[in-house]
Parts: structure tokens; sequence; C-alpha cells
């Protein structure tokens, strides 16, 4: 493979990485990589550093820093460059993995339209920015705990 493909895959390894944080593949994707990562050697520190990436990136998400996740992403992909630079068999692992996160054909996404009410004028381009608390993912529903 050629560097520049090298540095594509590692660069989307770890977006993917990142996607997968606040989602049920997180262990999945974890214990993957990580094997990936460590390429034979003790596992213990590269485990360790993917949980405290792990809780950084929780972190930023609830606090609305995305500079942590750019960080957290840049650092895992200057890290799968290197495996995969050192490691070239390392590419079919990561393919394997980004092949798994990939939604298939026929994959249903529900979008739910969710009414917002801004008070008040405004001149231009209005953002709503926030989390949503809440939230049932079956339905779409947005609950309200004070009523009960």
């Amino acid at each position: 493979m050629v560097g520049t493909e090298l540095a594509e895959l590692a660069a989307a390894g770890a977006t993917a990485m990142a996607g997968a944080v606040a989602t049920d593949l997180w262990a999945q994707v974890r214990d993957r990589v990580g094997r990936l990562l460590t390429r034979g050697r003790e596992g213990r520190v590269e485990a360790a550093r993917l949980e405290v990436d792990y809780a950084e990136l929780l972190d930023a998400e609830e606090l609305e820093q995305p500079e942590v996740r750019a960080r957290v992403e840049r650092d895992w992909e200057q890290r799968l460059l290197t495996v995969l630079t050192t490691h070239p068999d390392a590419a079919v692992e990561l393919r394997d993995l980004l092949e798994t996160l990939r939604p298939g054909p026929g994959t249903r996404v529900e979008v739910t339209n969710i009414h917002n009410q801004i008070s008040g004028s405004t001149h231009g381009l209005t953002l709503l920015v926030g989390k949503v608390d809440n939230l049932n993912n079956r339905t779409g529903d947005i609950t309200d705990p004070g009523r009960g």
C-alpha cells in the first residue's frame, strides 16, 4: 500500500473509532483495535490508553468540547498509521473493522423531527445547539421527567 492509502485508512479508522464511542459497539471496537495496536506485544498499556481516550471523548461530548475529540482522533490516527506502516497485514484487520461498523444495505435509519420554539425575534440564521435528554430510542419520543 502507498503511504497516502495508509494515511486515509488510519484516518477512517480513527473517525470510526470516535463514532463508536457512545454506542453499543464500543466494547467490540475497543477490543479489536487494542489487538490491532499491540500486534503481539503486551497490551495492558494500550488497553488503558483506549479506556482513558474513551472517558475523555464521553466527557468532551457532554461538555461540548470538539477540540478534545479532534485531538483524540489525531492521536488514534497516528497510532493506527504507525501500526499500518510497520505491519502491512494490519490493513486487512482495520478494513474488516470498518466494514463491521458500516451500516449494511437495507439498514433503516430513523430521523425524528422535533419542534423547537424560539421566543423573541431573530435576524438571520438561528442555530439550536444542545443535547436531548430522556429520548426514547424506540419511538423517538422525548419524555419530561417532571410529568410523571
